[in-house]
């Protein structure tokens, strides 16, 4: 064990060898820049996170953060509609963009030697976006269109209403970014630019470069075509994320033309700078972490009550939710899949895990996160990422530590302290028609369970 560790942390030292220092500075705007300079290949990702998100918007406007991300691929008093896409093109880079409850990210990729052409067209778009009736228009319709499929999709739309559900309402939470249409509908030019004024500036923003770069001429750049912009005047106070402690568990009956039978549960965690998110990781692998896995084994393996379990821990700014599901057979009762899993997570709460889940899990989370140092990109997204929710990029420096210094109590504890029935959210969904999905599984069943 003290053998695996050390060397991890000798495969991580090694993965940084001869490349330089990360490098950062604010500039005189308020501008954020991290620049981590990573010779193997000459490229060059850029991330550009805008803290603004559908948790920022209020009563009348939902959906206007991931609106933005639309528009914001549009063009400049200088930059032509339609040229950010085939400028990059034509340098053989490619870009890209998301928005989450907490915050928008920009994201390109291209060729090293090309740095300043993202630079200058970043910074242009964040202070001379062209807004039109037009252009708001046609982006509202594209949003619509986003509506319509997850609509039309049941188990999304269903995904959707669970996370809606698993706040308060009236919880900056309690909205997904695709927002409301009929608030969406109403948005005016003005209030899009009053958004825009509001949010996309230098002083809410952070910028990340990671590649085959100069720290110094990357600097210069940045001064060259961010500096000149003004920072935002009213840039308002962090909305309250915290919610009440419930006093009992939620539970939400669904009916869907899904084919197959879903439950979904959700306990509710705190925001992702708490102490306690690593140990929470740690336990979702051993918990969903493959086929190997505690409630794969039990529930597909052992029981055979399930063709399927997965799990996943959500992070926020504000409480997120430690989330599983399982597709299972039409003859069994979703009350069953529930108590299953409850089982196991009771199991935890008074045994603990044994050293060999811990050991396993700590290595497959660890493998992740030293793999992912590869990636030029994923440098970027996770340097970005570790300033915004934490306010300090050099937290991500000390993931693998962290996830390194978990211990079995730690398990136990956080399972204790989270995996109660007055934190806990579930939702059956069970189908309006199991004729096919009977049949389905019964030709499908024998390549998922069995010995």
């Amino acid at each position: 064990m003290k053998f695996h560790k050390h060397f991890l942390f000798l495969f991580v030292n090694a993965l940084f060898a001869g490349e330089g220092d990360i490098v950062d500075f604010t500039l005189d705007n308020g501008l954020k820049v991290i620049v981590m300079e990573k010779h193997a290949i000459p490229v060059v990702s850029i991330n550009l996170w805008y803290d603004v998100g559908s948790h920022d918007e209020w009563d009348g406007i939902r959906g206007t953060a991931h609106l933005f991300e639309h528009m914001m691929f549009r063009g400049t008093e200088s930059i032509p509609d339609g040229d950010f896409d085939r400028l990059l093109d034509e340098v053989g880079g490619d870009m890209n963009a998301g928005t989450n409850n907490d915050h928008t990210i920009y994201y390109e990729r291209l060729p090293a030697g090309e740095l300043e052409l993202v630079i200058k067209m970043e910074a242009d778009r964040m202070q001379n976006l062209v807004l039109t009736q037009e252009i708001l228009d046609t982006e509202r319709e594209v949003v619509h269109e986003e509506e319509r499929q997850r609509s039309a999709d049941p188990i999304s739309k269903l995904i959707l209403k669970f996370m809606r559900n698993s706040v308060p309402e009236g919880h900056p939470y309690a909205e997904t970014p695709i927002g409301i249409m009929e608030q969406l509908d109403t948005v005016s030019v003005a209030t899009c630019q009053a958004f825009y004024d509001m949010f996309y500036a230098p002083n809410n923003a952070v910028l990340t470069i990671v590649g085959d770069v100069d720290p110094s001429k990357t600097k210069s750049l940045t001064e060259t075509y961010f500096g000149p912009i003004p920072p935002s005047q009213n840039l308002p106070p962090d909305p309250d994320l915290s919610v009440p402690d419930r006093e009992e568990k939620i539970t939400l009956l669904e009916k869907s033309s899904f084919d197959i039978p879903v439950t979904f549960m959700g306990y509710q965690i705190p925001s992702a700078k708490h102490e306690d998110i690593q140990a929470l990781e740690v336990l979702n692998s051993i918990l969903s972490g493959g086929e190997s896995s505690r409630l794969h084994q039990r529930l597909v393996r052992k029981d055979k009550i399930a063709l399927f379990s997965a799990g996943q821990t959500f992070t926020r700014k504000g409480p997120g939710f430690f989330l599983y599901f399982a597709f299972y057979f039409p003859h069994v009762k979703p009350q069953k899949i529930e108590a299953t899993i409850i089982d196991e997570l009771t199991s935890i709460k008074l045994n603990g895990v044994t050293d060999h889940e811990l050991t396993k899990a700590r290595k497959q989370l660890l493998a992740e996160k030293v793999f992912q140092r590869y990636s030029a990109g994923s440098l970027a997204n996770s340097l970005g990422n570790a300033e915004m929710m934490y306010g300090d990029y050099h937290e991500y420096e000390k993931e693998i530590e962290r996830f390194s210094s978990v211990t079995s109590a730690d398990l136990q504890r956080v399972a204790n302290s989270y995996f109660n029935d007055q934190n806990l959210m579930v939702m059956h969904i069970t189908p309006e028609d199991l004729t096919f999905g009977k049949k389905l599984l019964m030709r499908i069943a024998s390549f998922f369970v069995g010995g």
